[in-house]
């Protein structure tokens, strides 16, 4: 009977414990909690927060950045785009895409739609005008908010292997990222919540 009680108070104390909090820069580099706050800024930067059986982890990510995707990475990605839409890749044009993270989540018994700009009939029609351009409206698996974000009028599919969150964008933000990359492989990423202005503004730099 004893040793029921001890381990009944165990487990409580155990459960009742408080998960240690470690912060970490956009190097991976563990910092001090005062460190982290005063990094911290939305126009550079981007705050994510997970946690594991015993620890919370907080993590700042950079929201800009640039890279390169070497061939037959580019090539099963061109692939992969074709197989999802059905459309051919031309080796020739520049790619935008527009991916729709899952947050935030859907809200019960809404029938409002998203006032988002880069849903607006406007933004492909002067994207178009900025370079030769094939873009794609691509969601998470994750997103159960498509009807929010004008599935009637706008073809988002979904990234049914993953492979946008395996090459670019581990951690899910709130809104949305996109991708701009070039016929050679070369791409520029923005993570998080933007605008059309954001998006032509940056193609206009990127694909002249």
């Amino acid at each position: 009977m004893r040793l029921t009680f001890v381990f009944i108070l165990f487990t409580c104390l155990t459960f009742g414990q408080k998960k240690s909090i470690v912060f970490y820069d956009e190097s991976g580099e563990e910092i001090s909690k005062q460190k982290f706050f005063e990094t911290k800024d939305y126009s550079k930067n981007l705050d994510i927060h997970f946690e594991n059986d015993t620890t919370k982890i907080a993590l700042l990510v950079t929201r800009q950045n640039f890279g390169q995707l070497d061939k037959s990475t580019f090539d099963n990605l061109k692939s992969y785009l074709t197989k999802l839409t059905a459309k051919q890749i031309d080796s020739s044009q520049n790619i935008v895409i527009n991916y729709l993270t899952p947050f935030p989540k859907k809200v019960k018994n809404t029938t409002t739609k998203s006032g988002w700009n880069v849903l607006h009939r406007n933004y492909l029609k002067k994207l178009h005008k900025i370079a030769n351009i094939n873009q794609f409206w691509i969601n998470s698996p994750k997103c159960d908010n498509l009807e929010y974000n004008h599935s009637k009028k706008i073809n988002w599919i979904a990234d049914k292997e993953n492979l946008f969150k395996k090459l670019f964008f581990p951690y899910d933000v709130r809104f949305g990222n996109y991708i701009l990359i070039k016929p050679d492989g070369k791409f520029y990423y923005y993570l998080g919540e933007h605008s059309k202005y954001n998006i032509w503004e940056n193609a206009e730099k990127y694909f002249k």
